[in-house]
C-alpha cells in the first residue's frame, strides 16, 4: 500500500521530526510504501527562517535598528541549526512533492499525524489540509494516527464542525491525548482510542541505532527546553549541583548570542547522542519526556507556564508515574529511582493496542 503523511515535519524541532520519522519506519516495518508529504505551510516555516526581522510600525527607528542588528548577529546559530535539520529531514523522510489541489496521484491512504496537527493556535486557525480538506486526498482512505490539539484550552466552539467533519470523512481516527477522547465523546457521542506518540510506538532500538556519538567525558544532568526558560535553567543548575552531574543544556528555538555552553544547532542524531548518555534529564517537552521514558532515565518534566503539560500528564498517568510532572520549586522526587519493569509493562500494552488500530485502519475497506 503506497501511503503518505501529512504532519509537522518541517519544523525545526526534535519532536516533530522524529514523530514523523518514527511514523513512516512504523508504516515501512509493516511492509508498506510510505512517504512523508512535503507540504510546508507559512506558519510552520516563518519562525524558523535564517533572517528572521519583521518591520513594525509601532516601534522606534531605534528599537528598528536594534532588532535588525540582532537579527544579522544571530543569522550564524539559525543557519546552522537549519542545516542540521535539513539534512536530517532530506535524508531520513523519504519526502514527496504532491500537488494539494489535484487529485490525480497514486496513493492509497493519507495518515494525518501524530503531532499537534489540530492546535488552531499553531495553525492560525483550521488548516484545512490537517482536517483532511483539500483535493489531493478527495476519494482516498483517511486516517488521523495519534492527532493532538495540543491543550484543551484549544479546544473552541467554533471548532467543532471541523472536529465533525474529521468524523464525517476519515474511516480510522485515534487521538494523542485522553481530554480530546473525552471531547469527542462528549461532543459527538464518539468513542477514539487513546494511542502512543510515534516516538514511543516504534521503540527505543531505532533511535539508538540514530544516536551519534557524543563527546562528554562525565556523567551529566541533560536540561532539554524548547524554548530556553531561565527558572527552569535555574532550576537544573541546582539538580546538577546536588546529584554532583555536569549540567548539558539543548534546545532548538533559542538564539543565544553570550552563552557558549548552550547547545542550540544539534542535529537530531546528536540530540538523540545527548538522551541516550544522560544521567539524568529535565525537560519541558513532551517528546523530552517520551524519550527520557524511552531510554528509560530517571527524568523530571517541568510544568510551566500558565498551562499544565497536559500532553505530558496523559501520558505519565497511565504509565503510572504521574509524579515525574513537578513544578520549579519541587525536588521531591530527586532520589526516587523509576521502575521501568512495571513502566515497561503498561508501555506495552498501549503500544499493541496502537498497532492493532493501525493495522485495523489500514486493512479497513
Amino acid at each position: 500500500m503506497k501511503i503518505g503523511i501529512l504532519t509537522f515535519h518541517c519544523a525545526i524541532n526534535y519532536g516533530a521530526v522524529l514523530q514523523a520519522y518514527a511514523l513512516k519506519e512504523f508504516l515501512k516495518k509493516m511492509g508498506h510504501d510510505v512517504y512523508v508529504i512535503d507540504y510546508k505551510p507559512y506558519y510552520l516555516i516563518k519562525p524558523y527562517r535564517i533572517f528572521l526581522f519583521s518591520y513594525n510600525c509601532n516601534l522606534s527607528i531605534k528599537q528598528l535598528i536594534k532588532n535588525w542588528f540582532y537579527a544579522c548577529l544571530v543569522v550564524p546559530i539559525r543557519w546552522k541549526r537549519y542545516r542540521a535539520f535539513n539534512s536530517f529531514v532530506k535524508k531520513r523522510l523519504n519526502l514527496y512533492d504532491l500537488n494539494l489541489s489535484d487529485n490525480r496521484n497514486d496513493f492509497d491512504t493519507f495518515v494525518f499525524g501524530s503531532d499537534q496537527i489540530w492546535n488552531t493556535r499553531l495553525t492560525n486557525g483550521v488548516d484545512k489540509v490537517f482536517w483532511g480538506d483539500c483535493v489531493a486526498v478527495k476519494g482516498k482512505k483517511l486516517i488521523a494516527y495519534a492527532a493532538s490539539a495540543g491543550y484543551e484550552q484549544n479546544l473552541k466552539t467554533e471548532n467543532i464542525l471541523s472536529f465533525k467533519s474529521v468524523l464525517d470523512s476519515f474511516s480510522a481516527v485515534s487521538v494523542r491525548e485522553s481530554f480530546l477522547q473525552t471531547f469527542f465523546k462528549k461532543q459527538f457521542y464518539t468513542d477514539v482510542p487513546v494511542v502512543l506518540d510515534p516516538v514511543l510506538l516504534i521503540g527505543k532500538s531505532i533511535f539508538e541505532q540514530l544516536a551519534a556519538t557524543v563527546d562528554c567525558r562525565y556523567p551529566y544532568l541533560l536540561l532539554f527546553q524548547f524554548e530556553n526558560d531561565k527558572s527552569v535553567s535555574e532550576y537544573a543548575t541546582q539538580l546538577a549541583e546536588k546529584m554532583n552531574l555536569k549540567l548539558v543544556e539543548i534546545t532548538s528555538s533559542t538564539n543565544a548570542v553570550k552563552n557558549k555552553k548552550l547547545k542550540q544547532t544539534l542535529s537530531p542524531e546528536k540530540f538523540l547522542g545527548y538522551i541516550k548518555n544522560a544521567t539524568y534529564i529535565v525537560t519541558t517537552s513532551f517528546h523530552g519526556t517520551a524519550l527520557s521514558i524511552l531510554f528509560e532515565k530517571n527524568f523530571n518534566t517541568i510544568s510551566c507556564g500558565k498551562h499544565m503539560n497536559e500532553r505530558a500528564l496523559s501520558l505519565l498517568t497511565f504509565l503510572g508515574i504521574r509524579e515525574r510532572l513537578c513544578s520549579i520549586d519541587s525536588d521531591e522526587i530527586l532520589n526516587v529511582t523509576i521502575d521501568y519493569t512495571l513502566v515497561n509493562d503498561r508501555l506495552q500494552k498501549i503500544r499493541n493496542e496502537s498497532e492493532s488500530f493501525l493495522r485495523m485502519a489500514l486493512d479497513k475497506d
